[in-house]
């Protein structure tokens, strides 16, 4: 968390998620999109063919929300004479699209397998030893039930996993099931001593008690102040020619250059001479 960003190796985790999917409209039967619920955009379908007695499985998202966040439902369908019909839906079994520690998609419609009767749904991030949330849903008498829903989470990708089943509901039904999915929230900080002239970066904090500790840790005695506090996004650390600090962030953890170039206004505001980068951070969730 201190200091710098942890480099974890994602692509080949992300490659074996199947990317290829991204932006492309899935196939599916006419009645299977016109059931996507208001506001909603059909993302992904599997099904075990089309004959009568087959089952699929559609995920619906919305358009992103205020926070940039895009959220799914989930629905079961039969096949009754050539036709698909909705069974069962839930809100709460596909990921949102930043659920992950690393603020990333854990659902990738590739790991959507669905045979008749069955489906079986793996979720995952995109750290080196991905974290892994399994869920299996069984048709008994025309009812759906959970038969496994669990969770390996691994910190920051690495180490031994924290093994979870999840808690299924008394009534067994996928309805009533809960996945136990949030976006987490974590903290970052530019911090320097006008004193000393040293300065850390702090990111991945879960709570703002935890990011004050570790800018006490890293910025001590006097002359230490904080020159940016935020969540997601990047840091940019500006100096004049007399060692005098300046910074500024922004929300776009992508948009390092915006991050300088608000740091260099401040500076030139600030009656700076000679202003330069000095380093530049940015985050996404834990990293």
């Amino acid at each position: 968390m201190k200091f710098a960003l942890s480099a974890l190796t994602t692509a080949i985790a992300l490659a074996a998620a199947g990317l290829a999917w991204a932006g492309t409209p899935p196939q599916a039967p006419a009645e299977v999109a016109a059931a996507a619920p208001a506001g909603m955009t059909l993302l992904s379908f599997k099904t075990s063919g089309t004959q009568a007695g087959a089952t699929a499985a559609a995920v619906y998202e919305t358009a992103p929300d205020k926070d940039g966040v895009r959220h799914r439902q989930l629905t079961l369908f039969g096949n009754t004479n050539g036709k698909f019909a909705p069974e069962v839906t839930s809100d709460k079994l596909i990921a949102c699209s930043t659920c992950s520690q690393y603020h990333d998609d854990q659902f990738y419609p590739d790991h959507v397998e669905v045979s008749v009767g069955h489906v079986h749904i793996d979720q995952f991030d995109s750290g080196e030893m991905p974290s892994t949330t399994t869920f299996d849903f069984v048709q008994k008498q025309g009812k759906w039930y959970v038969t496994k829903a669990t969770r390996d989470t691994y910190e920051a990708g690495e180490g031994d996993p924290r093994r979870e089943k999840l808690a299924i509901p008394a009534s067994g039904l996928v309805q009533d099931m809960d996945g136990r999915w949030s976006v987490p929230t974590y903290y970052s900080a530019l911090a320097v001593n006008d004193a000393t002239g040293k300065f850390a970066f702090e990111h991945g904090a879960t709570t703002l008690l935890q990011l004050q500790k570790s800018i006490a840790e890293d910025c001590q005695g006097p002359g230490c102040r904080v020159l940016v506090q935020q969540q997601d996004g990047c840091m940019s650390l500006v100096r004049d020619s007399s060692g005098k600090s300046f910074g500024a962030g922004v929300a776009d953890h992508e948009a390092k250059a915006d991050a300088v170039a608000k740091a260099m206004a401040a500076c030139k505001a600030g009656a700076g001479n000679a202003c330069k980068e000095v380093r530049t951070d940015c985050s996404k969730g834990i990293l």
